[in-house]
């Protein structure tokens, strides 16, 4: 057949595949299968060979064997021979390629790492062709058998028009692995067995990962018997154990733990200290010398910090090649600034540094997005063009200046759904050292925000899958490098770390392509199409969708249903991944409860609403009050949430003994979601005021947001309407992320705010058009957050004053700590003569003082200098 019309059928059959649902092609069945290898295979060809056995006998009774020789006698007693190895210098392999006419495989077809599948009927023998380039590429092999096979029983299936040649796109795939401390402490998982752990390596090994993180141990050993990589870290600047305080770093946020690599006797520390290390570890494929989440030391000393850092790495890469000579060296700018970037890009580009394979680009690395523990200052000058920006801008920018010889490698975190470097922001852009914010072509990014119920419910670290917008990122970002290790801190990112492999083995992949390929492999060809289905729905769940709350979000419980209809279907064949499942499912159930609980809530809220209007306000006396606030003491669950949450009890139970995995969110389903706190504060408050205090407070409830006839409401926060905001920063749940840092008593909009940090002006709304001859008055809300321990000693933040028009209208008012409150100040008539009138907060005098290190530090760790939440001018 002419090459080319071979190539028209091939992308003709595609095409009809993708129109027809991705259904794989008619399989041929086989109730015995002989596994041939050569009896001069690698151990790793061995151990491959055994792995495809034991994995197609997890799913099926089909009879199976491996040969180190083929015989006529195993070909008899075969359906299915599968003849597996490299390729050269395997003799069978090599005589069967001849035979039938096979190109020989080779350095460029199908490239490194690469293999080749190919069905033949050869004398009414059915074969199965699985030649590799390498060791690797035997594993791969397997990997692809396994995904094409569909296990039945006692049988096999597998596609008779099965001819694959390919090879990974990127140099290095790799991954983190194990289980996150959120599901051991909060989730209440078993630990993993040493051959779960083994297993899940495999996992992502059979979809296409080379290297592996990894401690010195059993697991290095593991990786290494499958011919896998390894990657090591070393962080210059890190070293808990030294107390001294004149080693100490002047850490980004003030952390503990790090050394400032200006003090001579530390740098010399570091240096043993690696010495000591590397001349006791194995030999590491990869080793990453970590910038680290701290950004390293802001100290004078080390201005810029690149400079000591890479430096200082120079030293530590001696020694490592003292003992590893083979060992190749990257590193890490997490929070460098633009100067520290530089220094390095200068130091690249001075003379050869043959030390140094790779730049590594991971949290905290890109100075053209403001994600969250960002870098302090960005580099404005690449902005000019949009081009695949932003995420695509600094990695083009780094390969520019770096020396050919060195590559870029990333290092991205898609593990956590909020507050992360690819994740929801949790907080909208403010402003860097500079003054310098995204422009407003990039603002997409940080406009996706978390459904605001679901984020109170689920840890950063939750079982979730995000096809499409990681999708986009991968598509971005990895054009420009040479592959990627990603970070990944547990195994709830189990889609998401699957999907990444797969496309660095295959980045043209659409992403329903992807998405079919996942849910074929884990769920079998029946359950494919609904689970397909529920992991895009899931994506559209997780995200706050405008005029659309979770209250009326039809797409929860059209993921919990398919789900459901999908484990209807699952294959009995696939039993050892029923967990992966049961995960699914359990998300569904538990998004499905919270809904019913916002949607009680939200009831409670407006019977009460109802119950003052319909009375009026005015007539209201406290056995109303009782009666209300009863209505929500008796807030209980009902009888269809009790049902979900005992089903996502014995659900999450089942997965954690099937494979020590549980939704974390089932213990922490009980929130104040619409803010029944703050009602039942107003409602008491109102059974203690005279008639006139206690009407106001009601009409607060009935009419939260009336400012009155010719008056304004602003409501202050990321995504809300507050229309004469001109300066300030939205902000939603603090910086970092904890729950308790506001009360939840708050009704939602009480919850987000604006705000400035040590700028002078603070906070400023303006208004224009007034009645030049009404007398106003201003109402605010105003709340501060609790900060942890670690940044609470620098948070003396706790008062503002508000002026109007440059006319002083309230000094130091206070703001009460997590639970808001209100203020109304009387506005002099002076201030709107003219009809125009800005508000404006100032900080108080004793904030964001001190040294320049102390203040980057208060900022850094999210101090503010003024915040509101809400605003009312209102006539008087």
């Amino acid at each position: 057949m002419h090459p080319v019309f071979t190539s028209y059928t091939k992308c003709i059959f595609f095409l009809l595949s993708v129109l027809l649902g991705f259904q794989n092609a008619v399989g041929k069945e086989f109730q015995a299968v002989t596994i041939v290898i050569s009896d001069q295979a690698t151990a790793v060809e061995s151990k491959v060979a055994a792995l495809l056995k034991s994995r197609i006998q997890e799913g099926s009774k089909v009879s199976i064997h491996v040969f180190e020789k083929y015989t006529s006698s195993q070909g008899k007693a075969a359906n299915l021979t599968i003849y597996l190895g490299i390729a050269h210098p395997n003799s069978v392999l090599a005589s069967l390629m001849q035979e039938h006419r096979i190109s020989p495989l080779t350095a460029l077809n199908p490239g490194q790492e690469g293999f080749l599948l190919q069905y033949l009927q050869n004398n009414q023998q059915n074969e199965l062709l699985a030649a590799a380039m390498d060791d690797r590429g035997a594993l791969y092999a397997v990997g692809e058998i396994l995904r094409q096979i569909t296990l039945k029983e006692k049988h096999i299936e597998l596609p008779e028009a099965l001819e694959i040649r390919t090879a990974p796109a990127f140099e290095i795939r790799g991954t983190q692995y194990g289980q996150s401390g959120v599901a051991k402490k909060i989730a209440k998982v078993r630990p993993w067995t040493e051959e779960e752990t083994q297993r899940v390596i495999l996992d992502y090994a059979l979809a296409g990962a080379n290297i592996f993180d990894t401690e010195p141990g059993p697991m290095f050993d593991f990786i290494k018997s499958y011919g896998l990589m390894t990657l090591g870290e070393f962080n210059p600047n890190a070293a808990p154990e030294i107390t001294n305080p004149e080693w100490a770093a002047s850490e980004s946020i003030g952390r503990n733990g790090y050394v400032c690599l200006s003090v001579q006797a530390a740098r010399k520390y570091m240096i043993e200290k690696a010495e000591k290390y590397f001349r006791d570890s194995p030999t590491y494929d990869l080793i990453q010398f970590k910038g680290g989440d701290g950004g390293g030391c802001e100290c004078d000393l080390c201005k810029p910090y690149g400079i000591k850092f890479i430096t200082l790495s120079e030293d530590l890469a001696k020694v490592v090649h003292k003992y590893h000579p083979k060992s190749r060296i990257y590193f890490t700018n997490q929070k460098f600034t633009n100067e520290d970037d530089q220094s390095i890009f200068a130091y690249l580009q001075e003379k050869p540094r043959d030390w140094l394979w790779a730049w590594g680009y991971g949290p905290g690395s890109d100075a053209t997005s403001w994600q969250p523990g960002h870098r302090q200052n960005h580099r404005m000058d690449l902005f000019k063009y949009p081009g695949f920006g932003p995420y695509g801008l600094y990695p083009l920018e780094i390969i520019k200046q770096i020396p050919a010889r060195h590559k870029l490698l990333y290092f991205n975190e898609i593990t956590h759904w909020k507050y992360a470097q690819h994740a929801y922001i949790q907080m909208y852009p403010r402003a860097d050292k500079n003054g310098d914010l995204p422009p407003h072509w990039s603002h997409d990014i940080y406009e996706r925000r978390p459904d605001q119920a679901l984020t109170m419910v689920y840890n950063r670290l939750t079982f979730y899958a995000w096809p499409r917008y990681y999708h986009r990122v991968f598509n971005d970002l990895m054009r420009y490098g040479v592959g990627d290790v990603t970070h990944s801190s547990g195994h709830h990112d189990h889609f998401n770390q699957w999907m990444w492999q797969r496309l660095l083995w295959s980045p043209r992949q659409s992403v329903e392509e992807v998405v079919h390929q996942y849910c074929v492999t884990w769920f079998g060809i029946e359950a494919a199409t609904d689970m397909e289905a529920a992991i895009f729905q899931l994506e559209a769940n997780l995200e706050e969708q405008k005029g659309n709350p979770i209250i009326t979000k039809e797409g929860i419980e059209n993921y919990y249903a398919l789900v459901k209809r999908a484990g209807t279907k699952l294959s009995e064949n696939l039993s050892q991944n029923l967990w992966l499942w049961q995960m699914y499912l359990q998300k569904g159930i538990l998004d499905l409860y919270t809904k019913r609980n916002v949607q009680a809530q939200a009831a409670i809220q407006s019977r009460i609403e109802n119950h003052l209007k319909q009375k009026g306000t005015s007539k209201i006396k406290n056995p109303d009050i009782e009666q209300m606030l009863s209505w929500i003491q008796e807030n209980q669950e009902s009888s269809e949430m009790q049902l979900l949450k005992e089903e996502a009890k014995i659900v999450g139970e089942k997965s954690n003994v099937a494979f020590g995995q549980r939704n974390d969110g089932y213990f922490n389903l009980q929130h104040d979601f619409v803010g029944l706190g703050w009602l039942a504060r107003q409602l008491e408050r109102a059974q203690l005021a005279n008639p006139t205090v206690r009407k106001e407070l009601l009409e607060m409830i009935t009419d939260y947001e009336n400012a009155g006839e010719g008056g304004f409401y602003d409501n202050l926060g990321t995504a809300n309407h507050a229309p004469h905001v001109v300066f300030g920063y939205p902000y939603d749940h603090g910086q970092p992320y904890v729950s308790e840092m506001l009360s939840e008593g708050n009704r939602p909009s009480q919850r987000s705010m604006h705000f400035t940090q040590e700028e002078e002006q603070g906070v400023t709304l303006r208004y224009s058009d007034l009645d030049k001859t009404a007398k106003y008055k201003v109402r605010v809300t105003l709340v501060r957050p609790w900060y942890q321990e670690r940044y609470a000693d620098r948070m003396n933040q706790k008062s503002e004053s508000i002026f109007v028009n440059d006319i002083l209208l309230a000094e130091n008012v206070p703001l009460p700590l997590q639970m808001n409150d209100f203020a109304t100040f009387n506005i002099p008539v002076e201030a709107t003569r003219t009809g125009e009138l800005v508000i404006r907060f100032k900080k108080a005098e004793d904030v964001a003082n001190g040294d320049r290190i102390s203040r980057e530090q208060w900022r850094n760790s999210g101090g503010w200098g003024t915040m509101v939440s809400e605003v009312w001018l209102m006539k008087q």
